[in-house]
């Protein structure tokens, strides 16, 4: 009924490979107070993310949390990047299978939460859903021909109301479910619920949002106007295209520090190393810089083509090129988002990390690769902004609306790719900071 199936009734008729678990990283939701009036009945806020699924049933007349349910999307079948799913989804068979398999299991997600807080489905007022552009795309059955192909900018980014029995949902005819509208070609409403969260748009001094993803995410600017985009950071700080690289589960290298001129690595489940994670990549190298084992430029030092963590993990050139590629792509847009509004990142008076690395990535270390340019008191881990921005937005009842057009006017959504220097920056945050003797 919840999904699971037993192992000890099933039959072997082939080669199988088993895989055993024993420590996984939670999945981040959200616990934080909420400033907002109160409503009637209950509601369901979800963060439809591209690996994972989280929702949350609220009591709107007080905002208290009665129920979570995690799951993962069940699209990473068909790819775990959102490029992957965009191709498949311009064949019609494979359309239909990413936007069916996307709406049942957000059904028995659904479903779980309300028999978790045990109350009554007509009392659900609505359901609010955030994602990126490609999520929202694939939940309302919307074509993702123009995100396959220059420029990229999609024809629908309005938000998506759907009732749910068109989605084959087990809930009364009556309740509203909603995807809030995205903000440009990859910059979805999982971004507008993060400025939502982070009142990003009604602050008087500058602030930054980031989303350090493999589609990271970057928004900048206060009250008088905000300036977003998005950057194809690459799988690097979820440990992917990394040779040992591995999601943070047991046995990933989750930290690396440095002991007595040596390196020390602390393993995730207290096992063996089998791997390296986002936050240890980002370790290990602020680690390198600092014993000078890599050079500023990226290269590992003394000719050494691989640079040893633990006996059984190292890390190689390819891989130190691969997170300086990531880091790159977040820094530049940093950068030029910040010139096109006449600041310094250094200036920055806050800068919120949304997502799961963006929690758990070391700050120091994090700056000392050039990652993040800001000072260490401005940044601030921001956990899951999406859900809770989701929250807000279904915590407002009628005066979303007007909410969600008040951040929409507020924000120019920027192509990176399209400014005249962006290359020419991307090169330059390339290498790394040089590291004080």
């Amino acid at each position: 009924e919840r999904g699971w199936r037993l192992a000890c009734m099933c039959r072997v008729n082939g080669p199988v490979a088993l895989q055993v678990g024993a420590w996984q990283a939670e999945i981040l939701d959200d616990r934080r107070s909420l400033d907002f009036v109160p409503g009637d009945g209950y509601g369901i806020a979800i963060d439809l993310g591209t690996t994972t699924l989280v929702g949350q049933l609220l009591d709107l007349a007080t905002g208290a949390v009665l129920a979570v349910s995690t799951a993962l999307n069940p699209q990473t079948a068909y790819g775990s990047d959102v490029m992957s799913r965009v191709q498949l989804a311009l064949t019609g068979e494979g359309s239909t299978r990413l936007v069916s398999s996307i709406r049942e299991r957000l059904g028995e997600l659904v479903t779980d939460l309300v028999r978790t807080a045990r109350i009554e489905p007509a009392r659900l007022a609505g359901v609010v859903l955030v994602g990126n552009t490609v999520m929202h795309h694939l939940f309302g059955g919307i074509d993702l021909t123009p995100l396959s192909r220059y420029p990229f900018q999609p024809d629908h980014l309005e938000s998506i109301e759907l009732r749910s029995g068109l989605l084959g949902w087990s809930l009364p005819e009556t309740v509203r479910v909603g995807f809030l509208s995205c903000l440009g070609g990859f910059v979805g409403s999982d971004l507008l619920a993060g400025i939502l969260a982070t009142g990003l748009y009604r602050r008087e001094r500058a602030g930054v949002l980031v989303d350090l993803g493999t589609n990271g995410e970057i928004v900048v600017g206060d009250r008088s106007g905000l300036l977003c985009a998005s950057t194809a950071a690459g799988p690097a700080f979820e440990g992917g295209e990394i040779s040992a690289g591995m999601r943070a589960a047991t046995g990933a290298i989750d930290a690396v520090r440095i002991d007595d001129g040596r390196l020390g690595c602390h393993v995730l489940g207290d096992v063996e190393p089998r791997g390296i994670c986002g936050s240890g990549l980002v370790d290990a190298v602020a680690a390198g810089l600092q014993l000078k084992s890599i050079e500023p430029s990226g290269r590992l030092a003394g000719g050494q083509s691989v640079m040893p963590l633990t006996p059984s993990v190292q890390l190689t050139q390819a891989d130190i090129r691969e997170l300086q590629l990531s880091k790159a792509a977040i820094a530049s847009g940093i950068e030029i988002l910040s010139r096109r509004l006449g600041l310094q990142p250094s200036s920055i008076d806050r800068a919120y990390l949304a997502g799961a690395f963006g929690n758990y990535v070391d700050v120091n270390s994090a700056r000392s690769i050039g990652l993040l340019p800001f000072p260490v008191a401005a940044i601030e881990p921001a956990g899951n902004t999406a859900l809770a921005g989701a929250k807000l937005a279904l915590l407002a009842g009628e005066r979303l609306e007007s909410i969600a057009r008040e951040i929409r006017e507020r924000t120019e959504h920027l192509s990176l790719a399209a400014e005249a220097d962006f290359h020419q920056i991307f090169v330059e945050q390339m290498g790394f900071p040089h590291v004080a003797s």
